[in-house]
C-alpha cells in the first residue's frame, strides 16, 4: 500500500490534478497522465541493472529518479495507485504478436479492473503502438485514442484479442485469456525478458512515449516522432543528441558517462547508477 506521500509525489510526477473518486473517470485519466509522462524504457538492461518489482524500488526509480521501465514496471506501479484508490484490479499476463504473426509464450503485464458492472482493460505499459485510454472489454468495440484507434476480438483458443488500426488496417497486439497472475509469474516473466538473449528487450533499447497528437519512439539510435498523418524520422549520430533526445522527449537525464555508454553501438553492461 503506498503513503500518502508517495500517493502525493506519482499525482505530481504525472501531473494530475483531477479527481480520485472511485469512477471511469478517475480510471481514465490517471491511465492517460502515468502513458503520457512516465516513459516505456529498457535502458537499465544495458547498465547491467536487475529490474526490480518490490514496490519501494519500482517507487524510487519511476517517481524519485524520474526514470521509466517496461511492462511489469509501468503496470505494477499502476496496480499499487488502483488497489489504493480502492479498485478492483486483476492482474493477467498476455501472449504479444510479432510483426510476422507468430505468438510468444505469456510475457506482458496488463489487468483487469471490475468498475460498476464493467470489466476495463488496463494497461500503461505495452509501449509501441500501446493504450493510452483503458478500454471496456467488449469485443467490436472501436476506441479512438489521440493517433490510434484500438478493439478487441475473440478468438475461442487465445481468448480477447487487442487490435491495433495501422494505415486501415487491423494488426494483433496480444492476446489473453482472463487468469489472475501472481507476483512469482511476473518474476519469472520478467528475469526472461530482462536476461534471455531471445527476448526483445536485450537487443534493442528503447524509448516509448505518447502524445496528445504524437507517438515518439527511440528504437537504438533512430528517432521516430509518429504523428496522425505522417512521420518524422532522425538518425541520431552523436551521443550528444541521443542524450538530448532523452531529456527532451523522456524527461530521461543521465550522467554523459552513461548516455555515451547507451550510445554505443554494442553496450556492455556498467556498474553505475543510471
Amino acid at each position: 500500500m503506498l503513503s500518502i506521500h508517495q500517493l502525493d509525489a506519482y499525482l505530481e510526477r504525472i501531473q494530475y490534478h483531477g479527481s480520485l473518486g472511485h469512477s471511469e473517470e478517475t480510471l481514465c485519466q490517471l491511465h492517460q497522465a502515468q502513458a503520457q509522462h512516465i516513459p516505456f524504457e529498457n535502458l537499465d538492461i544495458f547498465l547491467g541493472q536487475d529490474i526490480h518489482l518490490d514496490p519501494d524500488r519500482l517507487f524510487n526509480k519511476l517517481i524519485n529518479r524520474k526514470r521509466g521501465g517496461y511492462c511489469y514496471e509501468l503496470n505494477g506501479l499502476f496496480l499499487l495507485v488502483l488497489q489504493h484508490l480502492g479498485f478492483h484490479i486483476i492482474p493477467m499476463a498476455a501472449r504479444v504478436f510479432m510483426p510476422n504473426g507468430s505468438l510468444r509464450q505469456k510475457s506482458h503485464q496488463m489487468a483487469i479492473v471490475e468498475l460498476r458492472g464493467q470489466s476495463w482493460l488496463v494497461d500503461v505499459g505495452f509501449g509501441g503502438n500501446g493504450l493510452v485510454q483503458p478500454i471496456v472489454t467488449e469485443v467490436n468495440r472501436e476506441w479512438d485514442q489521440t493517433i490510434d484507434t484500438f478493439r478487441l476480438q475473440s478468438d475461442e483458443n487465445l481468448g480477447l484479442i487487442l487490435q491495433h488500426q495501422l494505415n486501415d488496417e487491423w494488426r494483433s497486439l496480444y492476446a489473453f485469456i482472463p487468469e489472475k497472475q501472481y507476483p512469482a509469474d511476473y518474476r519469472m516473466m520478467n528475469f526472461f525478458a530482462s536476461r534471455s538473449p531471445d527476448s526483445l528487450f536485450t537487443r534493442k533499447r528503447l524509448c516509448i512515449i505518447p502524445t496528445s497528437e504524437s507517438r515518439i519512439i527511440l528504437n537504438n539510435h533512430v528517432l521516430k516522432i509518429r504523428g496522425v498523418r505522417h512521420s518524422i524520422v532522425t538518425q541520431l549520430t552523436t551521443a550528444d543528441s541521443y542524450d538530448q533526445a532523452l531529456k527532451q522527449y523522456f524527461g530521461i537525464a543521465l550522467s554523459p558517462e552513461v548516455s555515451w555508454h547507451l550510445y554505443s553501438p554494442i553496450p556492455t553492461p556498467l556498474s553505475s547508477e543510471a
